[in-house]
């Protein structure tokens, strides 16, 4: 073995730029590979970041009815768990909501929170720096109000301060004393920022509402399968007391990354991994084709090395260990890459809801995925030209100037170059569906003027006792705040909106008037958005029939709404609507009847979804909610109203911030961030995969025509003429390319079905797509083989026959 590590390292400084043009090849390979690793392994498999996280799991619950539909447990659940779990050593519960801190002299400001089992952080084992955890006491019914802040909280608003600890402030209205700070990066268990304990009330007695996030730590040398035997356990025994809120409850224990990070997310990061595991075939099928003809070309030395006594293995792991060499100088180069694609999507993935928890660091995971990759894939390039190479005819190899000695591998070499075509192909169309859909957010709706407008949210609390409690209270908040915005300087027009356009919105179901559902469980279903009368006209979409709303609709037995000419279309077609009337179906019963006053422009409202029911529109008078939407219209730059529009709302209610303050065009590049930076990695992945493809079939013709030289100058002398040579050189090489491009296009096809269901994209069965892969790789494949070919065509025929 030292001996081939020696030889080895001399035949890579011998053929350097050989070995460089290798280490390159690979270096890509492994370095994206590894980069996606990282990514995946971070988000589908690493620990959460607390002591014996590894043993942290969730318990959910489903109904046998709907396996695919996961439900939160209720309080009496949550509480049975507890007390009947035996491979649980702990269970602990959360539940998510937002909260507004205010106090006198400092501004509102919005945090997530989370409602906490006391001894939550007892659990995962981490107290707070500063003050103290949750006492059972803290729980009880009619206990003081306390809370504990995150660091960031901490270090934001209060700058630190240690007299923090005991400070009382208001969260949502009601004042409440800080207890205790949070670790540094701690923000358990969805980015929470502020935590209060839960409090038993008699609502929360109620086995049917289920609103809570249990979490669990599984005992010592307990896996996921016993626990999910325990509960159910117990949840058949719950069924047997509790028949009529418990007969259809099934337990479902999964670890944390397979609750929080399951469905399109984890169907993105396995998509990369098998885009990236395309894009290493690709470079083991380029580098093979190279060791291949290097190979070949050294059967001479082979030759001798078998006639002198070596035997076949001797030959083959003496090639092999060539390969794994150049393979693993490859996989550091790779490393170094990796870690700067890891930083690179770090910095991409900020600031759009990334969970604290996903660190994108190396782990002892990455690495050893690294060490077996650099090594399978020397051997995975190197073991089929070793193979061919040893396969030694002394005779003929011995033999000096034998003509077309070098015919073997050409075979293999073609199919490696369909397999690189094939595989980019499949590529190339998914990184197309991606860029496709990016472009198609980024330019929906393009008569809105979103480069005009300033959105920001709102949230009235609306509890109970609470001053915004009742509708009445609510549409009179709703008045103030869209006459106080619309009287602010630059503001050309002010309106409120449940949803901003092309942000998604409510999907309601609903029965047309004199057309009852013939299917109770799947009826009809609109896209419902609530706004202000001035919605319409801020964001330009125009009335085709009828009338807009106005100030009087949405008042009891005044329901009222505009429609989309898509709406119309497909409840009334060939009919005018406006008129008419539909209802929606809140849990099953029918609402009051809602009149059709007008007919408006189509607009993409529910854009992550590829088949969203019809839009309408109805006066937020009808639904005055409390999560509130600000839509602000101006000509100049809209985030010069921010200030002033902060200061206006402190005006109306100094409990009250306003919160994701930003552009309409910023807000669709949040909502789509991950469109541009996946679909960013997708087309880096083609393009690597069809720069090496590419590269392979040239050196394959550019080969195949150096061993043809001699026949070429007979050819040539005998008076074919150069485009004759042309023709003769090009046809090898665009059949494999036409097969390639055949298998890829099919590949392309299923591949980009499986894409069908991620959020946000558009079609995937776009015949553009599939047109444009195969013009790409048509015109690549072509240039490829044309350079050998035209070199071919004008070598001299003397020189030709000279050619041993």
């Amino acid at each position: 073995m030292l001996n081939d590590l020696r030889f080895a390292f001399r035949m890579m400084a011998t053929h350097l730029w050989f070995s460089a043009f290798v280490v390159g090849t690979l270096a890509l390979s492994i370095g994206v590979n590894t980069t996606v690793f990282t990514l995946a392994n971070a988000v589908l498999f690493k620990p959460v970041p607390v002591p014996r996280g590894e043993r942290l799991v969730v318990i959910d619950e489903k109904s046998p009815n709907e396996p695919g539909n996961k439900r939160r447990v209720s309080l009496p659940e949550y509480l049975d768990y507890r007390g009947q779990a035996k491979t649980l050593s702990a269970i602990e519960a959360a539940r998510k909501h937002q909260a507004i801190i205010s106090e006198t002299g400092n501004p509102p400001e919005r945090y997530d929170m989370a409602d906490v089992s006391p001894g939550l952080f007892e659990m995962l084992r981490t107290p707070p720096v500063l003050g103290r955890q949750f006492a059972p006491a803290d729980a009880e019914n009619g206990a003081a109000p306390v809370a504990l802040i995150g660091y960031g909280v901490w270090q934001k608003r209060y700058a630190g301060a240690p007299d923090v600890v005991g400070r009382v402030v208001r969260i949502n209205g009601n004042p409440a004393t800080i207890v205790g700070v949070m670790p540094e990066g701690f923000r358990f268990p969805q980015n929470e920022d502020l935590w209060m304990p839960i409090v038993r009330t008699k609502a929360g007695e109620d086995r049917n509402y289920r609103d809570l996030m249990v979490f669990g730590l599984l005992a010592p040398g307990v896996g996921i399968k016993e626990a999910q035997n325990d509960l159910d356990v117990i949840t058949a025994r719950l069924a047997k007391a509790y028949p009529d809120s418990e007969k259809e409850t099934v337990a479902l224990v999964e670890t944390f990354q397979q609750a929080f990070n399951g469905g399109p997310i984890k169907s993105i990061f396995l998509l990369m991994l098998g885009a990236v595991g395309f894009v290493l075939l690709i470079a083991c099928a380029n580098v093979a084709n190279m060791m291949l003809g290097r190979a070949l070309s050294r059967s001479r030395e082979i030759a001798l090395r078998a006639a002198l006594g070596a035997s076949r293995w001797q030959i083959i792991r003496q090639l092999l260990v060539e390969s794994v060499m150049l393979s693993v100088l490859g996989g550091l180069l790779g490393m170094l890459l990796a870690q700067f694609g890891v930083h690179a999507f770090d910095l991409a993935s900020q600031d759009v809801g990334k969970p604290y928890w996903v660190e994108f660091t190396m782990d002892w995971r990455v690495f050893a995925y690294f060490a077996t990759l650099s090594i399978l894939t020397g051997i995975l390039f190197g073991i089929v030209p070793a193979l061919r190479a040893s396969r030694v005819d002394l005779n003929t190899a011995l033999k000096d100037g034998t003509a077309g000695s070098g015919w073997r591998g050409g075979r293999l070499a073609g199919a490696l170059v369909i397999f690189q075509f094939a595989l980019t192909a499949v590529l190339l169309a998914g990184a197309g569906v991606m860029i496709k859909s990016f472009l198609a957010a980024a330019h929906m709706n393009p008569f809105v003027p979103a480069e005009h407008i300033l959105t920001a949210r709102m949230s009235l609390p609306d509890g109970k006792g609470e001053r915004y409690e009742s509708v009445d209270s609510r549409r009179r908040m709703h008045e103030k705040v869209l006459e106080r915005l619309g009287n602010l300087p630059g503001v050309t027009q002010a309106a409120l909106a449940s949803d901003m356009p092309g942000l998604g919105a409510q999907v309601r179901d609903l029965e047309i008037e004199g057309r009852p559902n013939a299917d109770p469980k799947h009826p009809p279903q609109a896209t419902a958005v609530f706004a202000s009368p001035s919605y319409l006209p801020t964001i330009g979409l125009p009335i085709l029939l009828g009338r807009g709303l106005d100030a009087i609709d949405g008042g009891e037995g005044k329901e009222a709404s505009v429609v989309t000419r898509a709406f119309a279309a497909s409840y009334w077609p060939g009919l005018s609507p406006v008129g008419r009337r539909f209802r929606f179906l809140p849990g099953g019963k029918p609402g009051p009847w809602i009149t059709v006053v007008g007919v408006c422009g189509n607009l993409v409202q529910n854009s992550m979804d590829q088949n969203p029911p019809p839009l309408a529109y109805f006066s937020d008078r009808q639904e005055p909610w409390s999560w509130l939407g600000i839509v602000l219209r101006t000509t100049g730059d809209p985030d010069s109203l921010a200030s002033s529009a902060r200061t206006a709302m402190q005006a109306l209610d100094p409990d009250l911030p306003l919160f994701e303050v930003r552009t309409l065009n910023d807000a669709i590049d949040h909502q789509f961030w991950f469109l541009k930076v996946f679909g960013a990695l997708f087309l880096i992945f083609a393009l690597i995969g069809l720069l090496l493809a590419s590269v392979g079939i040239y050196a394959v013709v550019a080969q195949a025509t150096s061993r043809r030289t001699r026949e070429i100058g007979i050819r040539m002398a005998l008076g074919a003429s150069a485009s004759r040579i042309v023709r003769m050189v090009l046809s090898r090489g665009m059949l494999q390319m036409g097969i390639g491009l055949g298998v890829g296009v099919a590949g392309a096809v299923a591949a980009t079905r499986l894409m069908a269901g991620l959020p946000g994209l558009a079609s995937t069965r776009d015949p553009w797509i599939f047109y444009a892969v195969v013009a790409v790789l048509a015109a690549t494949g072509l240039l490829a083989c044309l350079l050998p070919a035209r070199r071919a065509a004008h070598i001299a025929p003397t020189e030709a026959l000279r050619t041993d």
